[in-house]
Parts: structure tokens; sequence; C-alpha cells
């Protein structure tokens, strides 16, 4: 996909969106991560952050730290101790939260 095809396609959810006062709950938010989790969008990008995760999806970094408790997400953990980062890959969170 082009990013001129991009554009359009943004242009286009945020106009149905705004014509049904907001009914589409963040479906172009959830849609535009579909694309990116299956790298037709930046396709260098390959993984999240937890920020990233919880602005994506609307979900509460509490709610995610459950998921991951719980295994129903999959993440990696760089580093060791309570300073460490916590990525996911864009394919994984896509699966899990298109499930929902």
């Amino acid at each position: 996909m082009t990013s001129a095809e991009f554009k359009i396609i943004c242009r286009m959810i945020t106009e149905l969106e705004t014509k049904f006062n907001k009914k589409l709950d963040g479906f172009g938010d959830r849609f535009i991560g579909m694309l990116q989790g299956f790298s037709i969008l930046d396709p260098d990008k390959q993984t999240m952050t937890t920020k990233e995760v919880c602005e994506q999806y609307g979900v509460s970094e509490r709610k995610l730290c459950d998921m991951r408790k719980n295994g129903e997400i999959p993440f990696t953990k760089t580093g060791k101790g309570k300073n460490s980062k916590i990525i996911y890959r864009i394919a994984d969170v896509a699966e899990v939260f298109s499930s929902r």
C-alpha cells in the first residue's frame, strides 16, 4: 500500500467516524493497527511498547499487565528489574485484540 492510498483510507475512516457520531467506537484506530500488524503499513516497525498498545487498543496499563500475567498476550522483556522494557510483536497484538 502506498502512502497516498494510506492517506485516502485514513481520511475515509475519519469521515465515517464523524458521520456516524463515533458509533464506530475507535474502529479507525483498530483497523490501522490491524494493517500495521500484518506489515501492510510501516513494514520496518515490528514491535510496540506498552504505551503504544494501550493507546492503540484503548486498554489500561493495568489490564495489559493482567493480560501478560495470564498469558493472554505474548511479549518480550528486555533486561532485568523494574526498569526493563516490555515490547510486543505487532502481529501478536493485532491477533489478540481482533479476537476480543
